[in-house]
């Protein structure tokens, strides 16, 4: 088979909002320089193994044109086909197009772990996956006919959905390392952006740094592929947190886009999320956690946004400590009866947090107060993600908690046990092999040089397939363990 296929999956919608039938749909585009002829060209999907789904008729697809095949209740597609596709949510799916003559393939895997072997355009069984979606989102090309035949380095899931017109260029900037000084109140900052994508978007970026009210604006022009550049900035702040936040319309990856560091010194101000359990066991809810460092009330109107635009609505008369949020205080304080019942904050509307990834912003009377966003990578049922400082540093970081509740709602947050840490530079592997059935599980310690980290951290079975994500692309300081 050829890897290099002209005619390519573009987007496709296997998990439409509501009944699936005659709301799925693909979308193909023709990433060559020449006339594609695609009759008898063939669309299949698997689940337990690939099935044809659909021929096509006679059609011409031009370069640089796309080709929308839908069903019943799918507006302006060329071609009208009622799609089975699988749902992912156990294990990996996929979808694959084959020309008529068997020449070329092009396969999109989604979803993990791959037990039933399905292959990629190589003919053996995948072992990159895109990411599954939530209902009524679409799986896209990171922009039109980009393929790389690395399922999850060319696709990302899209909440504005668009058949027939062109991808949103999802280009990944990333803020990477920062050096600060603070003193007498002036701050001191470099701040390094970077392109981690394989191309250029076509817009500036805003690169904003905020203190209960802005203290920097920039807009960064477009970067090269793998580019970056330095933005210094000299300010007068007091010594609570400074929020940097980097925005590019249509950024494929938001969870490194934002970071909150904390010039020397006491935390004197401000309100920031503190922790926070997205997907809960069975029994419990989800709640938020807010760390408050303001003696001065809360404005009117203190909510938290998704990236929906949905929001979760409370009253909050502001306050120094720590404060959660959720629906039922009785609930939780069964739940976690060490949580101070003085401490929590019933919300009058609530917006789920989705387990797949989400960023969430906090609002007081219109103004952003904190902000952050995490992949489902990071998510794990029953157990909460929380804030911490490594020892000697200013920069704030995310985690899983390490109590054995799962959750520290309403106290400090969870204290990881001592870690015997390798030579500057390396990584130490504990418990290998183990048995996972019995309770054992493996350990990765790692020192880095710098104090900040993006790092990944993948299981694999004997196979090459992908069964865990201890890791993707996570902010991480020079120090920690992974454990599985």
């Amino acid at each position: 088979m050829q890897l290099n296929a002209a005619v390519v999956i573009n987007e496709f919608c296997y998990n439409p909002d509501g009944n699936d039938l005659g709301f799925e749909w693909i979308e193909l585009y023709n990433n060559g320089s020449v006339n594609e002829q695609l009759q008898d060209a063939k669309i299949l999907s698997g689940g337990a193994s690939f099935t044809l789904q659909y021929t096509l008729p006679a059609f011409m697809l031009r370069p640089g044109r796309f080709l929308l095949i839908g069903g019943t209740n799918v507006p302006n597609s060329q071609f009208t086909y009622n799609f089975t596709f699988q749902n992912g949510g156990t294990e990996t799916d996929g979808i694959h197009f084959e020309s008529a003559d068997g020449s070329y393939t092009d396969t999109v895997l989604y979803d993990s772990p791959n037990t039933n072997l399905l292959p990629d355009d190589s003919g053996n069984p995948g072992i990159s996956f895109a990411p599954t979606t939530g209902a009524g989102c679409s799986l896209a090309r990171i922009t039109d006919g980009f393929d790389t035949n690395d399922c999850a380095v060319d696709f990302a899931f899209e909440w504005d959905e668009t058949p027939g017109t062109a991808n949103h260029a999802r280009c990944d900037y990333a803020i990477g390392e920062v050096q600060l000084s603070y003193e007498t109140g002036i701050a001191d900052i470099t701040v390094w952006l970077k392109n981690n994508s394989l191309f250029s978007p076509a817009v500036n970026a805003i690169f904003t740094i905020t203190q209960m009210q802005q203290l920097y604006y920039a807009e960064i022009p477009p970067l090269a592929p793998q580019d970056s550049v330095s933005v210094q900035a000299i300010f007068a702040c007091t010594e609570a947190p400074l929020y940097l936040e980097l925005q590019l319309e249509d950024d494929n990856l938001v969870s490194n886009n934002s970071l909150v560091v904390s010039p020397v010194g006491g935390l004197t101000t401000g309100v920031m999320f503190s922790e926070f359990l997205a997907d809960p066991e069975s029994g419990n809810q989800e709640w938020i956690e807010l760390s408050s460092f303001d003696c001065i009330p809360c404005k009117e109107g203190v909510s938290i946004m998704d990236a929906s635009g949905n929001s979760t609505n409370f009253t909050w008369s502001g306050g120094v400590g720590l404060f959660v949020v959720c629906r039922d205080k009785a609930a939780l304080l069964a739940r976690y009866p060490d949580c101070p019942a003085t401490s929590i904050i019933e919300a009058s509307s609530w917006t789920y947090l989705n387990n797949d990834g989400d960023s969430l912003v906090l609002l007081s009377a219109g103004v952003v107060m904190d902000s952050i966003a995490y992949t489902g990578a990071e998510i794990v049922k029953g157990i909460s993600r929380e804030r911490y400082s490594p020892e000697d540093s200013w920069l704030l970081f995310w985690r899983n908690c390490t109590a054995e509740t799962g959750g520290t709602p309403g106290q400090d947050n969870s204290k990881p046990p001592p870690i015997e840490l390798p030579d500057l530079g390396s990584i130490r592997l504990d418990g290998s092999p183990c048995k996972a059935i019995a309770g054992e599980s493996i350990s990765i310690a790692y020192l880095l040089p710098a104090m900040a980290n993006r790092i990944s951290c993948k299981v694999f079975d004997l196979r090459g397939s992908k069964i865990r994500i201890l890791a993707d692309n996570t902010l991480c300081s020079d120090r920690g363990i992974f454990t599985w």
